[in-house]
């Protein structure tokens, strides 16, 4: 199972389970932020708040690039091949990713009003 999409996809499942619950909250206030901002006509400066997320997604990408090695007890020295690097890389654009949509919608919703 070591190094399959399956086996890394079932180790991800059992890291982020106990997390599920508030992942599913999050989604759902970030869901009703989006509903609220489209109702109020919030979504006009759609460039200004997606510019906004962008910074997000660059700011977390750059801390879980740096953070996530100290995380598990390792550092950057003992990344020792291309693999460990690309997974590095890898999870840190997707949270910086996902965090850039988690902050979309208060977004848009502050800077719609402005």
């Amino acid at each position: 199972m070591a190094f399959s999409l399956f086996g890394i996809l079932a180790v991800l499942l059992e890291v982020l389970r106990p997390l599920l619950p508030v992942l599913v909250l999050i989604l759902v206030v970030d869901l009703a932020l989006l509903a609220l901002a489209a109702k109020r006509g919030a979504l006009v400066k759609f460039a200004a708040a997606l510019r906004a997320a962008a910074v997000v997604a660059v700011v977390v990408f750059l801390l879980v690039l740096v953070a996530a090695p100290l995380l598990t007890g390792a550092t950057h020295a003992q990344l020792s091949g291309a693999l460990d690097w690309l997974a590095l890389f890898a999870a840190a654009f997707g949270i910086g990713l996902a965090s850039a949509v988690i902050a979309w919608p208060p977004l848009q919703l502050m800077l719609g009003r402005a």
